[in-house]
């Protein structure tokens, strides 16, 4: 008779462990843990009995030897299952359980009764914060401040910005909780917030266009930069000997140059420099310098007027220094 029980405790177990699973793979709360050892319900933290948790916390049973069992029910006139859970009789292994309303709830050990007893205290706690923002302008321009509203939901009492800006150095991110940012460079960049409170973090992330306010605005990408305030793009690309070809993937420096790498990362070809000497000569200047002697052609564009500056280096060849300071005659201002 006892064996028969014994299986249909291991049974039950088995299913509730399936079914424990199940709900862990969803649950988005913490886990409580619990040590089973000595004939005692030991919590980690309490290091009694006692488990204090949220709504949709979890409480994870550890056991480690001896025949025991985690079963709701109340010992208060002989130890009863109300049927809410039950881990079945075990001696190792896990069993896991998630507590999806408020209460104190009570639970014993099938095996040992009222000797064996513990408590679940759930707390309602605090809902998460929903993340969620608006920005003005919606288009913005280059230089211009764009301010952040934040409209997140549950009360969040902090608040992290990341502007998805690195050029922009420490102005990146912020702890404000309505910012403001300029993007000095045209491109799409992935704002992001995220609200905390006392139950936990959420972030939303939108996407903001910055533009250099001409006709065509620079957008940065893998294989072209934009230098000076945004306005002019610049892409290189490569030809080997055996004819194999691509283009730069550049890295911007600061907000007049950048570099580009054509087969390592970690080995520099070419480095872009665009400065405004609209003030000296009525011309922006073109500065660069190679460290490859690969074929490679080097295009500038201001994107606000259209004109192109192109540069080339032959194939073989030492890469020669650029210092054009009437690159850009007719672009001023």
């Amino acid at each position: 008779m006892l064996t028969a029980t014994v299986r249909s405790f291991r049974l039950k177990f088995l299913w509730l462990a399936v079914l424990a699973a199940l709900v862990a793979s969803v649950a988005h709360g913490a886990t409580a843990n619990v040590s089973i050892t000595s004939n005692r319900f030991t919590d980690s933290v309490s290091g009694n009995s006692t488990t204090t948790i949220n709504v949709g916390d979890s409480v994870l049973w550890t056991f480690n030897g001896g025949t025991h069992s985690a079963t709701s029910g109340s010992c208060a006139a002989g130890c009863t299952p109300n049927g809410n859970w039950d881990s079945g009789i075990h001696s190792s292994g896990t069993f896991t359980h998630t507590f999806a309303a408020a209460g104190t709830v009570s639970y014993y050990c099938v095996v040992h009764g009222a000797m064996m007893q513990g408590t679940i205290v759930v707390q309602q706690g605090q809902a998460l914060p929903t993340a969620n923002f608006t920005f003005q302008p919606a288009a913005p321009t280059i230089g211009t401040n764009v301010n952040f509203t934040d409209t997140s939901g549950g009360s969040p009492t902090s608040w992290a910005w990341n502007f998805g800006d690195p050029a922009s150095g420490t102005s990146n991110t912020s702890s404000a909780q309505n910012p403001t940012h300029a993007f000095l460079s045209a491109g799409t960049f992935n704002v992001s917030l995220t609200a905390t409170n006392a139950g936990g973090s959420n972030t939303a992330t939108k996407a903001i266009t910055a533009s250099n306010g001409g006709s065509v605005p620079c957008v940065v990408s893998d294989t072209q930069l934009c230098l000076n305030g945004g306005r002019f793009a610049v892409t290189a690309s490569w030809e080997k000997p055996d004819g194999s070809s691509g283009n730069g993937t550049g890295v911007g420096l600061t907000g007049d140059s950048g570099y580009f790498w054509f087969f390592d990362s970690a080995n520099i070809e070419a480095v872009v420099k665009v400065l405004n000497g609209c003030g000296i000569n009525n011309a922006y200047w073109v500065f660069g310098a190679g460290l490859t002697n690969v074929a490679v052609h080097v295009v500038v564009t201001d994107t606000l007027t259209g004109a192109v500056y192109t540069r080339d280096n032959a194939q073989g060849s030492a890469f020669e220094p650029v210092q054009d300071t009437k690159a850009f005659q007719t672009s001023c201002p």
